[in-house]
């Protein structure tokens, strides 16, 4: 079910159990080659084509688009929420649909900037409700960490921002918007000890800075290793952990 195409009676009808999907994503640089809304559009793809195989489990909710993207404004065009008004946002949405009656919430990453954010979010909405809702914060590529393991041709560390895994990803869903003629390797030379890691997953060092300090276009790894064939068996793979996720909320093993 797709809340945009209801109407409120239609609404009021729905089985409260069905899950309500969020997509969270952003509107930043995403280096010379993807577009400012690569984050929010591929969130919005995966959650579409979720809500297509479970439509009647899945109330798809529009994509939040506005994003913690603080670290991307020496880009033009890139826009930011500060962290409190992401997370309001994010409550006032969840709250307002729990106040008609559904309990059961998936909040869908798009964007590494909202990710800890969520998390906060996730737990002030299960105090603030009394633990009545369910609130299941979920980063899609946290997901198939393995998958990503196996598809992969770039080097481990070196994969983290327009690179070879959201370009791929924009390739099997939107690629009349990727520039291809414009792909180009990027990303910081020489780091820590503590930084040799993908940018998007978790390590034992909390660094903070800025695409600015650490990129010469604003990527994060080689997207001229990307295709549309990597894309799909990406999306796949969320799909299948996706349909896992709701599975378990609906059954509250979760």
């Amino acid at each position: 079910m797709i809340l945009y195409t209801l109407t409120s009676e239609e609404v009021a009808k729905l089985d409260q159990d069905i899950v309500a999907l969020i997509p969270f994503g952003s509107v930043e640089q995403h280096s010379l080659h993807l577009p400012l809304g690569t984050d929010s559009i591929i969130a919005e793809a995966i959650a579409r084509r979720l809500e297509a195989r479970l439509r009647e489990q899945v109330l798809l909710l529009p994509v939040v688009w506005l994003g913690c993207s603080v670290h991307h404004l020496d880009f033009s065009g890139s826009l930011t929420a500060e962290i409190d008004t992401f997370i309001k946002t994010g409550e006032e949405i969840v709250s307002s649909l729990a106040h008609h009656g559904f309990r059961k919430f998936i909040l869908l990453n798009g964007h590494g900037g909202n990710t800890n954010k969520l998390d906060v979010l996730a737990e002030k909405l299960r105090y603030r409700h009394n633990s009545r809702l369910k609130v299941v914060a979920v980063t899609y590529w946290h997901l198939i960490q393995e998958e990503i393991q196996a598809i992969r041709e770039t080097p481990l560390g070196g994969m983290g921002h327009a690179c070879e895994l959201e370009t791929s990803l924009m390739l099997a869903t939107h690629p009349e918007l990727v520039r291809n003629a414009r792909m180009e390797k990027d990303g910081p030379g020489e780091r820590s000890i503590f930084e040799q890691k993908d940018m998007f997953a978790a390590g034992s060092v909390t660094v903070v800075k800025t695409f600015k300090e650490i990129t010469r276009h604003g990527g994060f790894g080689d997207p001229t290793k990307a295709s549309a064939e990597k894309g799909e068996k990406i999306m796949e793979a969320v799909l299948l952990k996706l349909t896992q996720v709701v599975e378990e909320i609906r059954s509250e093993k979760l």
